[in-house]
Order: C-alpha cells, then sequence, then structure tokens
C-alpha cells in the first residue's frame, strides 16, 4: 500500500505538537493554531489526507480506504493537557508522514495542509535538542585552509 489515512491520533499528536507555540502558517494570509480553531485545522488535514488516498485508489470508496475511517473521526480533534506532546523530532516525522500520504492527488502542493505541515516541520527544527548551539556558519581553521592548497 503506498497511501494511507492517518489515524487520527496521528493528527491530534501534530495539533498538540504545534497549538502553544505561536508558530504560524501562511495560505492566502496568515493563520495560527489555537484551542479555537484546533477542530477546524484537524479536519483540514484529515480532509486532505482522504481525499489523496481517495485519488490514489480511484476505485475506492471512503469506507474501503486503507488506514482508518470510523467514527472514531466524528469525535472533535481537542487539545488535550493531559497527552504527551511529542518531541520536536516525533512531530517533524508526523508531519512527514502526512505529507507523505497526503500527496497523492494534484492540488496537494498548494494545499493549506501542506503549508500547515512545512510549518510546522521548519517551527519544530528550532526545538531540536543542540540546535542553539550549533554553528550558524562552518568555516575551517585559516592553517587547514592553507593545508589543502599546498601552503
Amino acid at each position: 500500500m503506498s497511501a494511507y489515512v492517518v489515524d487520527k491520533a496521528h493528527i491530534n499528536a501534530m495539533l498538540n505538537s504545534w497549538i502553544h507555540s505561536n508558530a504560524r502558517w501562511f495560505h492566502n494570509g496568515w493563520h495560527e493554531l489555537t484551542t479555537e480553531n484546533a477542530n477546524e485545522v484537524g479536519q483540514m488535514l484529515l480532509d486532505e489526507n482522504i481525499r489523496s488516498v481517495m485519488c490514489r485508489y480511484e476505485d475506492s470508496t471512503i469506507t474501503d480506504l486503507p488506514g482508518r475511517i470510523d467514527a472514531e473521526y466524528l469525535i472533535p480533534f481537542v487539545h488535550r493537557y493531559t497527552r504527551r506532546k511529542p518531541k520536536a523530532i516525533e512531530a517533524i516525522k508526523l508531519a512527514q508522514c502526512l505529507d507523505y500520504q497526503s500527496c497523492e492527488h494534484p492540488e496537494w502542493e498548494t494545499s493549506e495542509a501542506k503549508a500547515f505541515c512545512d510549518a510546522l516541520i521548519q517551527s519544530m527544527i528550532f526545538e531540536l535538542p543542540g540546535y542553539d548551539d550549533a554553528p550558524w556558519e562552518w568555516r575551517e581553521p585559516v592553517t587547514e585552509q592553507l593545508q589543502r592548497i599546498g601552503r
């Protein structure tokens, strides 16, 4: 199987990764994830994923797509403080997975869901362990440069 509908827990984890980060994404204007619009954003991500999988498996109906499509998806997407917030690297991987599972339809690249995934990845990079300590610019010591040119 090359594409499937991700579990609702997957989308909830993405939302929980980002809901209090003050990060924003751009798609026909700036958007921000809040507790007030989490249902809408979660549904937007799920809709794009389903759209993609339906495009990949043209002869399928929504009830026989690979992945979970059941009554659980009628339950709102909500931020839960009791849930474990994914680590930055986990959030990056979750967004990359949703991107991969949702890229089968031609409008994916210009969709708001794609913009959200890209912005989530970019936002989480700054939270990776060691990011702040890593050099901004890479330079070699002058002695190594001179050795390379034979001086």
